[in-house]
């Protein structure tokens, strides 16, 4: 009787032993999972109002023409020098002139026959001894002699080359006294009467920034950067370049004596942009972001009022070197776990790290 009560005695301090035992490694691991995990925590931002995009460029005239003559002869008088600066309205070659003067005379004189014919059959029509038809013959030959004076005249006129424009001699292609027929190239011209710098602008670059305007554009040569000049925009191409995929895009500014560019100069222009492309969208960084059940991706934010995270679902807009631009309900100045951020569960407990994970 004595051993069934002392084997009762150490069942139940067994048992009681087992359960206290139970009860202190349960709290033991409760204690361990409310322990707080440290995480680097980043600001949420917003996206900046205004990009600097800085690109290569190639000075080139407002516009080059090459000139020729509408008659052919040959040319007596040239004054082209290349790389020489002329004015509007410059006399820059002639073409023999003789044979078209002698052309013009000839078509003068036979002018002059016609109308003397056209006033003889008048008369006589008058006097009803020519038929209608002679009358009409007359005033035909009399009108085209007109037509042919005037032609002789254009023709002429056409012997002489003029400068169209304040440009710049870029090339002489013929030499005096050569014979030159019409349409041939003589020179080319570059009208210089401003600075034209053409940009190549990638396509994903001029779509991701659709809309946006210009704030301020700047320029200056390739060789010395130190000081740069305002330019303004004159055009780009609507169709990219079948193998580069990018956009011409043309700014100009007025000549500069203290800035020697010339056509074929290699420069650099560099534009600043208005607003933003994303103007509802915030920033965070890209080892925020986590992936998310509907294969999108997610943030977890942190809640300072609980010391707990959440997830957040969002809209990757734009990834930019580290930072990623984002759509969500996320608002400027709120904070996303940036470091540790696979590691994190709903309402998990976390306490901000100052230090370098």
């Amino acid at each position: 009787m004595s051993q069934l009560r002392n084997f009762s005695i150490l069942a139940v301090t067994f048992f009681t032993t087992i359960a206290l035992i139970g009860c202190t490694s349960e709290k033991e691991v409760a204690t361990q999972q409310e322990a707080p995990r440290y995480v680097k925590l980043a600001d949420v931002s917003e996206v900046t109002g205004a990009d600097a995009f800085t690109f290569p460029a190639v000075v080139s005239a407002v516009k080059t023409v090459d000139l020729s003559f509408e008659v052919s002869g040959r040319l007596v008088q040239m004054d082209l020098v290349t790389g020489s600066d002329i004015e509007k309205g410059k006399l820059l070659a002639t073409i023999d002139r003789q044979p078209f003067e002698r052309r013009k005379d000839e078509q003068r004189t036979r002018l002059d026959q016609a109308k003397r014919e056209l006033d003889r059959i008048e008369k006589m029509f008058a006097q009803s001894l020519v038929s209608q038809s002679s009358l009409d013959s007359a005033k035909t030959a009399y009108e085209l002699a007109v037509i042919e004076l005037k032609n002789a005249e254009q023709d002429l006129s056409y012997t002489e080359l003029y400068a169209p424009f304040d440009a710049k001699v870029s090339q002489r292609l013929v030499e005096n006294n050569s014979f030159v027929a019409a349409g041939t190239p003589i020179a080319r011209l570059q009208d210089v009467s401003k600075i034209y710098f053409n940009i190549n602008v990638p396509e994903r670059l001029l779509t991701a920034n659709l809309g946006r305007d210009i704030k301020q554009a700047s320029a200056t040569l390739a060789t010395n950067r130190d000081q740069w000049y305002p330019v303004n925009y004159v055009e780009h191409s609507t169709q990219p370049d079948p193998v580069s995929q990018t956009y011409e895009v043309v700014f100009a500014m007025e000549p500069r004596p203290d800035l020697p560019l010339t056509p074929g100069a290699r420069a650099v222009v560099k534009v600043t942009l208005q607003g933003s492309p994303y103007p509802n969208s915030v920033v965070v960084p890209v080892s925020a972001l986590v992936e998310d059940e509907n294969n999108g991706f997610a943030v977890w934010v942190y809640d300072e009022q609980t010391g707990s995270v959440s997830k957040e679902t969002v809209d990757v807009d734009h990834i930019e070197d580290t930072m990623a631009i984002i759509s969500s309900d996320l608002r400027a100045g709120e904070k996303v776990v940036a470091a540790g951020a696979a590691k994190m569960r709903a309402d998990m407990k976390v306490r901000p790290y100052t230090g370098e994970l």
